[in-house]
């Protein structure tokens, strides 16, 4: 069974969709079956991964709009390990569809049970908002993993998401925890707490992750690349931290 973790930050600027690429490309690297999910009309997951609107037919809106079968959605990657569905921009037309009905919020969730069993891990990169594309990433996961950045996160970033993980866990009665927090562009996990208690949230220090993902050029080079990091510069200081994010993740949720 896969193990269903959603990428989140209700603020733009948190590193939430290179997180999403690059874990889920350091999972694949580690050989572990990963699918990821871009459910973010942006589709910044799905450019960063390589893949060029030629490369499909199908994605995420053809899914849930359901012209296609989920797996008929699934594409590779240049990773053996990690395949993709891609989002676009109709994601918007058809969200705005399904948003009519809270049941709806669900329907990632139900279709991920026809693929479970294919992938050791499902990343899901959300949309930083409260509307209903982050509602449906958030209900489809058994674990959040919250991104964060000292230049961008605000404490009451950091509250919102705690209430909004207790609405959906009440409204749709999912098991959803939170793995943790993941800084982004931050020299240290001392760094990290530090941060938390100028802000006043001290509560939060249990849940900072060891590992931090430093600044470092080669993220926005490979991004220009369209490319995840490891395939940029596997040696480079990001790459190396997404690794080792991959394995500190895998040891906790396993």
């Amino acid at each position: 069974m896969s193990t269903i973790l959603t990428i989140a930050g209700q603020r733009g600027g948190t590193g939430k969709s290179v997180t999403a690429v690059n874990l889920a490309a350091s999972f694949a690297l580690l050989e572990k079956n990963t699918l990821l999910i871009d459910t973010d009309p942006q589709r910044s997951a799905t450019h960063w991964c390589g893949i060029k609107k030629a490369d499909y037919t199908s994605d995420l809106a053809s899914v849930l709009s359901g012209r296609v079968k989920f797996i008929d959605a699934v594409i590779k990657t240049e990773f053996i390990y990690l395949d993709i569905i891609p989002s676009g921009f109709n994601l918007i037309q058809v969200a705005a569809r399904l948003a009519k009905h809270t049941e709806n919020e669900k329907l990632l969730r139900l279709f991920l049970k026809d693929v479970e069993k294919d992938y050791d891990y499902i990343i899901i990169d959300a949309p930083s908002s409260y509307g209903f594309l982050s509602m449906m990433a958030i209900a489809a996961a058994d674990w959040l993993l919250v991104c964060m950045s000292i230049p961008q996160t605000r404490a009451e970033d950091f509250h919102d998401m705690l209430r909004y993980v207790k609405y959906i866990r009440s409204l749709h009665q999912v098991p959803l925890k939170i793995a943790g927090l993941v800084f982004n562009r931050c020299g240290s996990k001392k760094e990290a707490v530090s941060f938390l208690d100028r802000h006043a949230l001290s509560d939060a220090k249990e849940l900072v992750l060891n590992t931090v993902i430093p600044a470092d050029d080669t993220i926005e080079k490979s991004i220009g690349r369209k490319i995840p990091a490891a395939l940029y510069d596997i040696k480079g200081p990001a790459a190396s931290a997404y690794l080792d994010l991959a394995n500190e993740v895998h040891f906790f949720l396993k």
